[in-house]
């Protein structure tokens, strides 16, 4: 497990499920400018550099609040460069798409790095996207219509396996269903932003969905059960910040640390 802290905010969530003494499972980020919500070009390389460092990624990261989502984008630019990712879905519960580009243009940040992960990594085939706004999906739609047929926006698991399914309908001809081939033998990367998770049980510092954390539990442990041994690593943000005045509620440390243990016991023996 690695965890990546920009904020402070795991040193007030007390490390309850950190992975003592392991000298690589906290890398500290909180010196790196230019990297609140959007990811300039000098933080890039630098958070590049000391992932490197690491020799190897471990299988579950965790990396502070929703701001630094754009995380995942760049693990899977290391992963890539350290031994070239196979082709792969990704697997992603979160309240937003994060398929918005800035006012900067195409610059890496924590709303477009879905779109700069399609555009920039050729293994990365499907998208999908599990408990996003109605409202924002279809804003994403209307922009972005030529990822139509490789980003699926999806309520639950149910309707992701159904999704799942009918992207496999197509037949060579012969009865033989290439691209079920494909899917069977398919990587998944899987993305957690806790925002997708209530307010009621959680609380982050973005607007947030309507899944429980129980629901979130079960997608969890489907996705293990049924992708082990084919999944290339777990991400995880939606912290609050560390000045937030819903820190020390009930929503807040308490009901953040038993999420973040809950990802760790359901991934743990992959």
């Amino acid at each position: 497990m690695l965890i990546i802290d920009f904020t402070g905010i795991y040193e007030n969530e007390g490390f309850t499920f950190h992975a003592e003494g392991d000298p690589r499972s906290l890398l500290r980020l909180n010196d790196v400018t230019g990297t609140n919500c959007i990811c300039d070009d000098f933080a890039w390389e630098k958070i590049k550099e000391r992932l490197v460092e690491l020799d190897k990624l471990p299988y579950i990261r965790f990396f502070d609040s929703g701001n630094y989502h754009y995380m995942s984008k760049v693990l899977m630019d290391v992963m890539n460069e350290m031994e070239k990712l196979p082709e792969f879905d990704l697997v992603m519960f979160d309240h937003h798409p994060d398929m918005k580009w800035t006012s900067y243009g195409e610059i890496l940040s924590c709303g477009s790095w879905v779109l700069n992960a399609l555009k920039d990594i050729s293994s990365l085939r499907n998208v999908y996207i599990i408990g996003a706004d109605e409202k924002l999906i279809k804003e994403v739609q209307d922009e972005h219509p030529e990822y139509e047929n490789r980003v699926t926006f999806l309520r639950d698991m149910e309707s992701f396996w159904a999704a799942r399914g009918n992207n496999n309908e197509a037949s060579d001809g012969n009865g033989a269903d290439s691209r079920a081939d494909e899917e069977t033998v398919r990587k998944v990367y899987i993305s957690v932003d806790k925002d997708v998770i209530s307010r009621d049980e959680l609380a982050t510092n973005w607007d947030q969905g309507e899944m429980t954390i129980d629901e979130l539990k079960k997608a969890l442990e489907d996705l293990k059960n049924r992708f082990e041994g084919r999944i290339l690593a777990v991400d995880v943000c939606g912290e609050c910040t560390p000045d937030s005045e819903d820190l020390f509620t009930e929503q807040g440390v308490a009901s953040s640390n038993r999420v973040n243990q809950m990802i760790c016991d359901v991934f743990s023996e992959n």
